[in-house]
């Protein structure tokens, strides 16, 4: 309800919770919900975890788009690794430094988990 779940949830992995629980897109009966899109993820990229999804993590973008259509929602573009936001670049020596080296200032590559990058490279 604090906008914590997804932190709550690494730092429960991280100390050796076996089980996680949550939402597409954090989507529930009420605030507070997990939101899977940014749990599964980092687990997979960041965290030292044994999480068993790791290869479908590519159909991770078009699955939380699915829900919010589904549900008639408007999708959050500034949503973690699936908002249309997530990967996008512009702005002068940013632009440069991304077509120059793109892992400086992405912290995985966009098509892990099925998203393209936005954004102009101008």
């Amino acid at each position: 309800d604090c906008g914590m779940a997804v932190a709550n949830s690494i730092m429960a992995v991280k100390n050796g919770c076996g089980l996680v629980q949550g939402t597409i897109n954090g989507i529930g009966e009420r605030t507070g919900n997990a939101d899977l899109c940014s749990i599964l993820p980092t687990l997979a990229f960041h965290v030292d975890s044994k999480i068993t999804c790791s290869e479908n993590l590519s159909d991770l973008t078009s699955l939380s788009r699915f829900v919010d259509e589904t549900m008639n929602r408007k999708p959050d573009s500034s949503a973690p690794y699936v908002g249309a936001s997530a990967f996008a670049h512009k702005g002068g020596l940013h632009v440069a430094a991304m077509e120059r080296s793109p892992m400086s200032y992405q912290h995985i590559e966009p098509n892990l988990v099925g998203n393209g990058e936005e954004g102009s490279h101008q």
